[in-house]
């Protein structure tokens, strides 16, 4: 890891944890697995993922929120693609490493 002055490293610390926790959801991880071929509107999304349109919102607007995902509204659509790419490495890695533990 980086090396940071103590209080920096907490606040990184911190930040990251927070972002594993938000990555500790098996939704939010299909859903980023779900755009990881482009972007898609919330109904495919919802085809993709199995879940109730309600849950989904839920999820997406976490996930937007913490810059993970964009999104861009077409007519009554909403779209959602991936807003960065570094998340979806560690995603992949992750899952990789989980693959080959089995």
């Amino acid at each position: 890891m980086p090396t940071h002055d103590a209080g920096d490293l907490e606040a990184v610390l911190k930040d990251a944890a927070e972002l594993f926790g938000l990555l500790s959801a098996p939704m939010r991880l299909h859903i980023i697995s779900a755009l990881c071929h482009g972007e898609k509107n919330v109904g495919q999304l919802i085809e993709a993922v199995k879940t109730t349109q309600p849950n989904m919102s839920q999820h997406l607007n976490q996930l937007y929120r913490k810059g993970i995902l964009s999104k861009r509204r077409k007519g009554v659509q909403i779209y959602y693609a991936i807003a960065d790419p570094q998340v979806v490495q560690i995603c992949q890695t992750m899952c990789d490493r989980v693959t080959h533990q089995r």
